[in-house]
């Protein structure tokens, strides 16, 4: 049987009111049919396996509220996990996860990770796992919000309560935008390469903005400025200061060489050359402290680098491991690698040719899941961790240039201390050091300066390295869109004519369903139409929305590019006064369409009129339940 991601099956439901299990079914691949008496409880358990996958129900049944928790033992990708979520009448309830199957959760019963239903700051909501572990896009619905496992599921479960006219799960606050956007990504059409393309479309967005604000404070420092803005007015103004500088100690030695000569000896002394020596040692520590840190931070920059691409590349890895895992049970030896004796090859089909141990399946594929939401975690958090970093480098990066303007300032002035003497013409040493300090502030002003023209160059080539990049994406964006227009295509035509071939296959009750040539669909307006016809009698229209559910659920099967988890409950068999033999008609097509599947999938419906050539079929799940033996134990 072959595999198509993503997939959603359920093995086994429980229900629990406190301690006590007033349900525990276990559910199996293909067809489920949870058959009954009317009012005997199935839409109950159907609301709860929608639950307890990630939907919202607001408003339960009575005995539904007497429950307490639903748990689910679900396969994701063909990998178990274990899904429970406490019953309540409040929505948004989180859902605790443990990646592993129940018998592996009887051991480790304190291993779960509870998860909200809105992701915060600090904690990814459920449907994130979820979706990761599908391998599905966090598809962005309305306001800035991401698809949910609630959205997905009112395209999976086909309930009473809603009107038999709209293809989604009746809801009270409802967008066209949200729809559209769910069955877009069902039918394949919202792909990673798109998603990722967009989210570094905004991400780089963000980036040329933050760029482009610093850009301006920085520029605002020459605002009124009527020369160029580079380096090479720096440089022009540094070689005018420091040959005025350079006049001005030159007019001081020669000064001092005159009081030197007079044999004066009042002014500058060894106090004043030992203060500015302790300012260079001072100076010197400090740059030399900076560019250590800057350089320890630059290694653990691309250290941090290569641990993401590492990261990603395993998160890779992962995902095809799980479908390895699906396949291979081990490694055969037919000589020993220690001894080179032959090996005994008298073991089980389930059992290591060379340790004897049994394979355990949902074992290995539990741990592969848990690796897989793991290092997703583990990526976004190192991301975050990275960005920091790049921050603090550019902080350093400016204090180190701002440090050795101040330390060449102390060493040149320290340089000429060394060289002048004394001397008692006081008022004309003061005017001339006095006009070389304020020279040095000057050349240390335009090494201030230079550190932001700099700063102005690197954000300038920035926006410029961003705005090529968004183009570029734009251009892929486009490209993609065009994909997905075409895919979009694809599976609309492909739904459309597995739902007309369930319309035709009806019994005659309907000309319009016997004759029909293609269905009208649109996920964003909640509608759907036969031959341009949206108006038929009702049991007719729950036969039409059936029959595009399924068709939909056909589609993905024959298509790996489609998005739809190839699973779907139906709690609308025999609804608005379906005949018996009309019905009957139905579910065998739906035996059928299973049988000869050759994807793995899940369908389960609820009846109260079964098939006759089904009811003692593998297809049944748990007993008849009636008025006096009901589906939920409550007794108990």
């Amino acid at each position: 049987m072959t595999s198509y991601s993503p997939m959603i099956s359920v093995r086994r439901m429980i229900v629990k009111r406190e301690a006590n299990s007033v349900y525990d079914a276990a559910f199996h691949p293909r067809l489920n049919i949870i058959r009954g008496e009317n009012s005997s409880g199935k839409s109950t358990l159907l609301d709860f396996m929608f639950y307890g996958l990630g939907g919202e129900v607001s408003d339960w049944r009575d005995a539904a509220l007497a429950c307490s928790e639903v748990m689910l033992e679900v396969e994701l990708n063909g990998m178990p996990a274990v899904l429970s979520r406490e019953v309540s009448e409040f929505s948004g309830r989180p859902m605790r996860i443990f990646l592993g199957s129940l018998d592996e959760f009887a051991t480790r019963p304190t291993e779960w990770a509870l998860h909200p239903y809105k992701r915060s700051d600090n904690k990814e909501s459920f449907s994130q796992v979820l979706f990761r572990l599908m391998g599905m896009p966090e598809a962005a619905g309305d306001a800035n919000s991401n698809i949910t496992m609630h959205q997905m599921l009112r395209l999976l479960y086909a309930d009473q309560l809603s009107p038999v006219d709209r293809i989604f799960r009746f809801e009270r606050f409802d967008t066209a935008l949200t729809r559209k956007t769910v069955g877009d990504l069902l039918c394949g059409a919202y792909d990673n390469a798109l998603y990722r393309q967009q989210l570094r479309l905004r991400e780089a967005d963000k980036e040329y903005a933050q760029a482009t604000a610093e850009w301006r404070n920085a520029t605002a420092v020459f605002s009124g400025t009527t020369h160029s803005i580079n380096m090479g007015w720096i440089d022009a103004e540094r070689t005018n200061i420091q040959s005025e500088l350079d006049n001005t100690y030159k007019e001081a030695e020669d000064l001092e060489q005159k009081i030197f000569n007079a044999e004066v000896s009042d002014g500058l002394t060894l106090q004043a050359q030992d203060e500015v020596y302790q300012q260079v040692v001072k100076a010197q520590e400090e740059l030399l402290r900076l560019k250590s840190e800057r350089d320890s931070l630059q290694l653990e920059i691309a250290d941090s680098a290569g641990f993401i691409a590492s990261l990603e590349a395993r998160l890779d890895q992962l995902r095809d491991a799980g479908a390895v895992a699906e396949v291979v049970n081990g490694i055969s030896f037919i000589y020993c690698p220690s001894c080179l004796a032959t090996i005994d090859e008298n073991v089980g089909e389930h059992a290591c040719a060379l340790c004897k141990s049994p394979f355990d399946r949902d074992k290995a594929q539990s741990r592969i899941l848990a690796a897989i939401n793991e290092t997703g975690i583990q990526i976004k958090q190192s991301k975050i961790l990275q960005s920091h970093r790049v921050d603090e480098a550019q902080r350093l990066d400016q204090k180190v240039a701002e440090a050795t303007n101040r330390w060449n300032g102390f060493s040149e002035r320290y340089r000429l201390l060394n060289r002048l003497p004394s001397t008692e013409l006081r008022a004309q040493a003061r005017s001339l050091y006095n006009r070389a300090g304020y020279l040095e502030r000057q050349l240390e002003d335009l090494g201030q300066k230079a550190v932001i023209i700099e700063r102005i160059e690197a954000l300038s080539q920035v926006r410029q390295t961003l705005n090529a990049e968004m183009n570029e994406l734009k251009e892929g964006i486009e490209g993609s869109e065009i994909r997905q227009k075409n895919q979009l295509s694809k599976a609309y035509t492909r739904i459309s004519d597995n739902t007309v071939e369930f319309l035709r296959h009806d019994l005659l009750r309907q000309d319009t369903f016997s004759k029909a040539d293609n269905i009208q669909f649109s996920f964003e307006d909640d509608r759907l139409a036969v031959n341009g016809e949206s108006f038929f009698s009702a049991s007719s229209m729950v036969y039409l929305r059936n029959s595009f559910f399924v068709g939909f659920l056909k589609s993905a099967l024959e298509d790996s590019t489609f998005r739809h988890p190839r699973f779907l409950i139906l709690d609308t068999i025999e609804d608005k006064g379906m005949e018996p033999e009309r019905s009957y008609h139905f579910q065998n097509l739906l035996a059928a369409m299973c049988e000869n599947a050759t994807v793995d999938h899940q369908l389960i419906y609820a009846t109260a009129m079964i098939s006759p050539e089904l009811e003692q079929s593998d297809f049944v799940v748990d007993r008849f339940y009636t008025h006096d033996e009901r589906t939920l134990n409550l007794k108990r």
